[in-house]
């Protein structure tokens, strides 16, 4: 099959070049009974139409966070599809996943989750304003199903509900 050599795409974007690559790569190195989607579709991203300044932000991850008396992820090998629900204010997080060395998010819990980062821009006035809760998930889900039909439109109607750009 050949050694794969990063190219620049016919638009000029070697960062997608490189993503073709990397994605041939995988295919041919891993999962061969894995039907590989390669087809390119539009994102179905919300465009913030809000300047960024008077948007109300939320935080959705996938580190694993969670609060002191809320239950931790499931680290088994079924993996953990649920999610939890963390007050913007939160003080103190904790983490569970299998991922990551959690000591490191514990040090620093904006690396992993960036709560306080953005209470922080919200001070500077670089946010219009912060969600009154957040929103963790632990992010090895091997079987998405119930994601993507469950837990993932529940969070979605509470980001609505709570009015988030």
């Amino acid at each position: 099959m050949g050694t794969p050599v990063a190219e620049t795409g016919p638009d000029g974007d070697a960062a997608r070049a490189f993503a073709r690559v990397a994605a041939d790569y995988i295919r041919r190195t891993t999962w061969p009974t894995f039907t590989w989607r390669t087809e390119s579709t539009p994102s179905p991203r919300h465009v913030l139409e809000t300047p960024l300044d008077r948007a109300r932000v939320a935080l959705v991850g996938t580190a694993g966070a969670y609060v002191p008396g809320q239950p931790r992820f499931s680290l088994g090998d079924a993996g953990d599809h649920s999610f939890r629900e963390i007050p913007a204010g939160a003080p103190r997080l904790r983490f569970s996943h299998p991922g990551f060395d959690t000591r490191l998010a514990y040090r620093d819990p904006d690396v992993a989750y960036p709560l306080a980062l953005l209470r922080g821009l919200k001070r500077e006035g670089r946010i219009g304003s912060l969600s009154p809760r957040a929103f963790s998930f632990m992010g090895y889900v091997p079987d998405p199903g119930p994601l993507v039909e469950g837990t993932g439109p529940e969070v979605a109607e509470a980001l609505a509900a709570d009015g988030v750009d």
